[in-house]
């Protein structure tokens, strides 16, 4: 049974709403590091491949993968411009990096949109530009937020607001463009726009920027979603394709997280008052 429009849409919004909340939360209450990472997760990917292969046919969402997948080279984008003109402002840093990181992302779109794209290029082109942004921002340090804000009716609302509008946008853009657009928009930063927006205005750009080191390697789960997609959609169509490939990606992302823990624990000095057990011959 076909879900109406009306309901449809209201799906939409609340997920959306739901995902930044809890990506804000994550931030507030976990951690900068686990919020970064999970940004990178397909979070706008699942809503708009889920309704658009609904809608349009799991042939359309297939046909938009190399483009989608290609397109988080322009998130990428968007991310390391945010980060890069924030870091050099003194004031405005929030609106002027993420205004000039909207269009770096829009003009990376525009050019990759003029490329026929091969899942193989797309994957290597995005791959490459994964590893060359996780080592520029390598050196930022991971910092904890200020005291969490408590939550008002007021803040949810525009957290909430704020994604959901963009990321419905997103998706009904998605439905009338092609597929090929559909895949860039698929790469939009419409989670990480109010993300960012809220960190930033609510604790400063220090703790944002700790959430951009993550994003990198978070963003390797997308990938592999949506390398399952082409083979998950046509064989369970969008609910069983839905599950299966995310599924896939976080598998990615708990195997990050862990190794993450474990380097921690690595790197962290001893307790004092333990001495370490002598070596054996």
């Amino acid at each position: 049974m076909e879900t109406v429009p009306e309901t449809s849409l209201l799906i939409k919004a609340a997920w959306s709403a739901a995902v930044v909340l809890g990506l804000t939360f994550v931030a507030e209450r976990v951690g900068t590091r686990v919020a970064g990472l999970l940004s990178g997760a397909p979070l706008t990917a699942v809503l708009v491949y889920f309704f658009v292969g609904r809608d349009m046919g799991v042939d359309y969402v297939v046909a938009s993968v190399p483009h989608s997948i290609a397109a988080f080279t322009g998130t990428l984008c968007f991310v390391l411009t945010y980060y890069w003109t924030s870091a050099r402002l003194q004031r405005f840093s929030a609106p002027a990096g993420l205004g000039l990181a909207i269009l770096a992302f829009l003009g990376v779109a525009a050019m990759l949109s003029t490329v026929a794209f091969t899942l193989l290029g797309a994957a290597t082109l995005t791959i490459c530009a994964i590893a060359l942004s996780a080592w520029l921002v390598r050196r930022i340090p991971i910092v904890k937020v200020g005291r969490p804000v408590r939550f008002t009716a007021r803040q949810l609302l525009f957290r909430g607001g704020a994604a959901a509008l963009l990321i419905t946008a997103a998706i009904s853009l998605a439905e009338i463009v092609g597929p090929r657009w559909t895949g860039l928009l698929v790469g939009f930063p419409a989670t990480l726009l109010p993300t960012y927006l809220i960190i930033h205005l609510t604790y400063g750009k220090a703790s944002t920027h700790a959430m951009v080191r993550g994003f990198p390697t978070g963003v390797g789960s997308i990938i592999l979603y949506m390398l399952l997609v082409p083979h998950a959609f046509p064989a369970w169509g969008p609910i069983g394709g839905t599950a299966a490939c995310l599924a896939g990606s976080f598998v990615y992302l708990a195997a990050i997280m862990r190794l993450g823990q474990m380097r921690s624990v690595a790197a962290s000095p001893p307790m004092p008052g333990r001495t370490p057990p002598p070596d054996r011959p």
